[in-house]
């Protein structure tokens, strides 16, 4: 019976017929191949020319089809003498080498797969033969998630160590610059060592991104007396962050043990013991700031808490008035994804889900709207300007001369990855345009005074992989109703468009090579300026 190999061909999924039985190939199989070829749309020009450069026939008036074995070798004459035009273009064999793949000898001894993966193989090597000629061109970034991209809890994907491979010269030296940008939090450090164990390549910090990332940018903050909320190594990634004066809710909680009744073994504990007013509660100093880095184990307590500090203006020794006012003492939240994908069958919640929680407890006491004077982490716009931040001075640092003009975000959720990546290019689209841009809510607005390096990419495209929160089965991002269901925060429109991404790709290295094929392509492939000049995305 007829059996179909796919061996991926760039994002072109050429596919190759195998009769397992007679080595033959059927004809409905090979128009599949041709229309696999010529119905594929954007950005893959580099293939239509060379294409056009091997054989201006279509695939079924090339190939014979009176017996099985010469539809195999007709095949194979097809890929052998694609392969040697990639090879010639891209000046990776050298010419004299051309003989062989018109040698009828040679191409009796291998079968259309594997010369298809071989071509494969080839066309990679190609982009990286690229890369290192024209990295004085670069003008281009990418930034990855992590979590269901690179790999998922903590097992790496086989495709993010293939698609590394792609990125880097034989020093595992980066040849384009590289952010990675999560919405988990930890050290830096333990990021990058992490990566650098999965990836066999050598991440630094500074590359790393997690949702509590921008806060170093909060100079305004870091002297003040803050509360941080999260898990793990909160006190060290708040000093890292440059926080200077730190408190846990457990300090909160000490000093005022007859806020925590949610907890029974508290209130058992106050039966059995009594209280009398601490000393510590005494010269507790006011919260004047609350950050929230990650989800907190015991929710209840932190919900407790925290509404309480709002309400007080940081300090709950007094009920406060019965008139509350709308105004509270800043609060900052990191990271507002609803869910998040990790080993599990199904998607667990995330520390988005813990502020659905507080946002609703504290409406429904005081009637008002928490007010978040920053939501950082994807999907918001200040997260976005800081990887730029970070990708420019990735660039710098390999040597990269030209400003960045364009981003690509390679995610796998199209709520929060491509939403925010879509977003972030709308963002840079109304900055040409106008030299102030309005934000519809404050918590999303980028202070002028933020030290970062020049703007300067007029466009963010947004990659979907399916290995992870988004699954493909379920089809097309454009056509589910998607506006039935928002999951993002309350703070970010429910705009379904936002939620398209400009390209799907299998996994990350479908991704990459997709990226490299339109980016690094144009270089050494084409003359007719296929690719948008700058001037098109300011007017």
């Amino acid at each position: 019976m007829m059996n179909i190999c796919r061996n991926c061909l760039s994002n072109l999924k050429l596919t190759v017929a195998v009769n397992r039985s007679h080595a033959g190939l059927c004809r409905y199989a090979v128009m599949h191949c041709q229309r696999s070829f010529y119905s594929t749309g954007g950005g893959n020009h580099i293939w239509k020319s060379v294409i056009s450069r091997t054989s201006r026939q279509p695939f079924s008036q090339t190939i014979p089809h009176s017996s099985h074995s010469a539809s195999n070798l007709g095949l194979l004459k097809i890929l052998q003498n694609l392969k040697h035009k990639i090879c010639l273009l891209t000046s990776s064999l050298p010419s004299r080498t051309t003989s062989k793949y018109f040698s009828q000898s040679q191409v009796s001894r291998q079968n259309p797969a594997s010369l298809a993966e071989e071509i494969t193989l080839t066309f990679s090597e190609s982009h990286k033969s690229i890369l290192s000629r024209m990295k004085d061109q670069v003008d281009f970034g990418i930034i990855f998630d992590i979590d269901g991209v690179i790999g998922r809890g903590s097992n790496p994907f086989m495709a993010s160590k293939k698609m590394m491979k792609l990125l880097t010269d034989k020093d595992g030296e980066f040849m384009v610059p590289v952010s990675f940008c999560t919405n988990s939090v930890g050290l830096a450090t333990d990021k990058a060592n992490l990566l650098s164990n999965w990836l066999d390549v050598k991440i630094k910090p500074e590359q790393m991104i997690g949702a509590h990332g921008p806060l170093t940018v909060f100079n305004e903050l870091h002297d003040k007396r803050v509360l941080i909320v999260g898990q793990g190594k909160i006190l060290e990634m708040a000093h890292e962050l440059g926080f200077t004066n730190v408190v846990t809710i457990e300090e909160v909680k000490e000093a005022f043990p007859l806020l925590d009744i949610v907890d029974h073994s508290n209130r058992h504990y106050i039966a059995k013991h009594g209280i009398t007013r601490s000393h510590s509660q005494d010269e507790f100093e006011p919260i004047e700031a609350i950050v929230l880095i990650g989800e907190p184990n015991r929710w209840e307590t932190h919900l407790q808490l925290i509404v309480d500090l709002l309400l007080t203006g940081g300090h709950p020794a007094f009920a406060p008035d019965k008139h509350i006012p709308q105004q509270h003492i800043p609060i900052v939240a990191c990271n507002m994804d609803l869910v998040f994908m990790a080993d599990a069958c199904m998607p667990r919640f995330g520390h988005g889900a813990f502020l659905v929680c507080l946002e609703s407890l504290y409406k429904k006491i005081t009637g008002h709207d928490i007010q978040y004077k920053a939501l950082i982490g994807k999907p918001s716009e200040i997260t976005f300007r800081y990887a730029e931040h970070c990708i420019s001075k990735h660039a710098q640092q390999i040597g990269i001369t030209k400003p960045i003009r364009t981003l690509y975000l390679i995610g796998d959720n199209p709520e929060v990855d491509v939403f925010g990546s879509n977003l972030y290019n709308k963002f840079i689209k109304e900055c040409l345009q106008n030299e102030n841009c309005d934000f519809p809510h404050t918590s999303r607005q980028i202070p002028e005074d933020f030290d970062f390096n020049p703007q300067t990419a007029l466009r963010c495209n947004s990659v979907l992989v399916g290995t992870g929160v988004y699954d493909p089965k379920i089809g097309k991002i454009e056509d589910q109703e998607l506006d039935v269901y928002h999951h993002g925060h309350r703070d970010f429109e429910s705009d379904k468009k936002l939620k398209v991404p400009s390209m799907y790709c299998s996994d990350v290295y479908d991704a990459v090579l997709s990226i490299l094929e339109k980016e690094v392509g144009v270089f050494d492939f084409t003359n007719n300026n296929e690719k948008k000049d700058d001037s098109e995305y300011l007017s």
